[in-house]
Order: C-alpha cells, then sequence, then structure tokens
C-alpha cells in the first residue's frame, strides 16, 4: 500500500477498531456517531454521523483508497431490530456502492464473522472451504452482505472479507460485552454485583479465543498487500480451542473475585469452533 494512501474506518470506538488504529501509520479517517467517544490521534480525522446515511457516506468515502468496516449494530444474540438490520445490511451495501463508485480500484475490507457461519456443532476444523450453515439472523445477514459484495465489486476493485474467531481483548465498555471472556471478566469486578453470568450453552463446548491484537495483525496484512483486483475470504484464529471451563478455571485463578455462571437451557450438543 502506497504511504500516500488514505484510510477509512468505520467502528473506530469499538474493540477491534480502536486496536487497529494504534497500529495505522497511514491517514485516516473515521465515522463516528459520537465525537466525544473518540480521541483523534495526529494522522486522523472524523466525521460524525452514521454509517447508513448516504449523506455522511458520500462525505465519508471522498478521496479513500482502502475502507475497513468494522461497525456492526446486531450481535449474535441480539433482538431482532428492524433499524439495526437496516443499517447493518443496507448500510453496509449503500457504504460498498458509494466507496466503489468514487473509487473503482479501490480496496473494500469487510469483518464478518466464523461462528455465525459454521456449523458449531461439528468438531472439526472450520476452512474458508467449509460448508456454511447461518442459523441466525446474526448469521444470515454477514453471508448476505459477503455474498453481496462480491456483485457489488466493480472489475478492478478490491473485497476482502474477514471472519474472525471468538475475538476477545481489552474492552471494559460498560453496558456492553464483547464475547464470553469480556462478560466472565467484568462479572468479577469488584463494582460489580456478582450476578451469575448467563450462558446458552455447556461447560464443555469450546471456542477458537483469537486476541484482538491477533486480528489486528491479520488486517494489517490485508491492508498491506501488494495483491490484484479480486474477491477473497480469509478465516483468521488460532486453529486451537479452548472449553468454556477451561476459560472459567483459568480466570478464576486470577484473583480472589470468582466467577458464576448459569448455564441455561439449550438443545444444542457440544459445540465448537476452531478456525484455521
Amino acid at each position: 500500500m502506497s504511504s500516500q494512501a488514505k484510510i477509512g474506518l468505520t467502528g473506530g470506538t469499538g474493540l477491534i477498531g480502536k486496536a487497529l488504529r494504534m497500529k495505522l501509520s497511514a491517514s485516516v479517517s473515521l465515522v463516528v456517531r459520537d465525537e466525544s467517544q473518540v480521541n483523534l490521534r495526529s494522522n486522523e480525522d472524523c466525521i460524525v454521523g452514521s454509517f447508513s446515511d448516504q449523506h455522511v457516506v458520500n462525505k465519508f468515502v471522498t478521496e479513500l483508497d482502502v475502507l475497513i468496516h468494522a461497525a456492526s449494530g446486531i450481535g449474535p444474540r441480539s433482538e431482532f431490530n428492524t433499524q439495526l438490520v437496516l443499517d447493518d445490511l443496507v448500510g453496509t451495501l449503500d457504504l460498498a456502492k458509494s466507496f466503489f463508485s468514487k473509487t473503482p480500484q479501490g480496496h473494500f475490507i469487510f469483518l464478518s464473522t466464523a461462528g455465525g457461519l459454521y456449523d458449531l456443532e461439528d468438531a472439526g476444523i472450520k476452512t474458508e472451504e467449509s460448508v456454511v450453515l447461518a442459523k441466525s439472523l446474526y448469521g444470515a445477514i454477514k453471508l448476505l452482505i459477503e455474498d453481496s459484495l462480491e456483485q457489488i465489486r466493480p472489475a478492478g476493485g478490491m473485497v476482502t472479507v474477514l471472519r474472525p474467531s471468538a475475538v476477545y481483548g481489552d474492552s471494559f465498555k460498560k453496558n456492553q460485552d464483547v464475547g464470553l471472556i469480556d462478560k466472565l471478566l467484568k462479572s468479577t469486578l469488584k463494582e460489580s454485583v456478582n450476578l451469575p453470568v448467563p450462558i446458552f450453552d455447556k461447560m464443555e463446548s469450546a471456542r477458537d479465543y483469537l486476541h484482538v491484537d491477533d486480528l489486528v495483525r491479520a488486517l494489517l496484512a490485508v491492508v498491506n498487500r501488494k495483491a490484484g483486483a479480486g474477491y477473497e475470504i480469509y478465516n483468521v484464529g488460532t486453529g486451537t480451542e479452548s472449553s468454556i471451563g477451561e476459560v472459567i478455571r483459568v480466570i478464576n485463578s486470577l484473583g480472589e473475585e470468582k466467577v458464576r455462571v448459569n448455564f441455561l437451557a439449550t438443545m444444542n450438543n457440544r459445540t465448537s469452533l476452531i478456525v484455521n
């Protein structure tokens, strides 16, 4: 990537976005809902608004060479919300269309999911060639976006889809959980009421837990690659899994406050996510 390239980033105040910004030296433009939530670095500027607002998008995509779309309103356990669906689905596709209309040879990078797209009752390693099985609204939306981006991409443009496994890191945002590890750690804080953490799964179920810094390294590799135009999908994971029980034991070994969990009824057998 040229040193003069300009990068656009959505989701810049989230777990992944904040970690990525610390590693980007190029000129970066952010789109944020609340300017007070972001401390701009010397190489950054920002536009206030939503990526689902076409007026904001038209201003945002001007002069961008690369656009990293890391914002998402729908989560694996989100209740159905029409506005969130519109923001994620229609907003993302309109964002990509606007970007490529301004920069036909640009590079659009979309952060998708692994956990929402593969069969978690299959204990095998999931590769990019594994069968996709979107059982949730969350996964279905991600898959529809992935497929649509392939159609939206102009002949000279690039689309890269990253499917990360279970991401964790230093988030600790109030009233917002980023995965199981984040939720379990917060439950041990002294200011928490230490209520049992509800888990819709089984103690022996396992995930490929991916630290946000490792995901950032993958993002940087994609941003800086010199490959030609095309559409590509990459899984991002460690290739190993840890059970929920193992995660709880590690957290309980860190301090005096212990994790309390409440495993809720589920029809699933042991679930597994190993990504490679």
